[in-house]
């Protein structure tokens, strides 16, 4: 699906990333994207949209799109909810991170490894944890964490 990807100039991706609904999937220019990531929009709506230098670790998850978990009725049987990902400029999400549907994470986050983030991430914030928790900000010498 990698011709029907919006990409900037100077994207880079591993060979074994895979995108789905491509077409609802927008990277921002000079983005990485590491080894064994999935970036997964909706199927009808739920995009994802990555902006200007953002870089992902090794086995980083995106999906735009939640099966419903209502009791009496099998899982994979629910409708989906799918919701847009919007992902700032030069945000950093460590090896094994998951983002989930509806979330937005501001220019300059950076999201530790192997977090889950299930809700908003402030600009310039650093997060943590499963779920994912601000845990300190971007320093402003030497890009310490602070």
């Amino acid at each position: 699906q990698i011709r029907r990807l919006n990409r900037g100039e100077s994207v880079s991706f591993a060979p074994n990333v895979s995108f789905r609904n491509a077409e609802r999937i927008a990277i921002g220019s000079g983005s990485h994207i590491g080894e064994h990531s999935v970036l997964w929009a909706g199927e009808t709506a739920g995009r994802i949209s990555l902006g200007e230098k953002c870089l992902l670790g090794p086995h980083v998850t995106i999906t735009a799109s939640n099966y419903g978990i209502a009791s009496g009725e099998f899982v994979m049987d629910q409708p989906k909810v799918e919701e847009d990902i919007i992902i700032g400029r030069d945000v950093w999400l460590g090896a094994n991170t998951v983002v989930l549907a509806g979330v937005t994470i501001g220019d300059g986050a950076v999201v530790a490894a192997g977090a889950v983030v299930t809700r908003d991430v402030p600009a310039d914030s650093v997060v943590g944890g499963v779920p994912a928790k601000v845990i300190g900000h971007r320093g402003n010498h030497l890009g310490q964490v602070v």
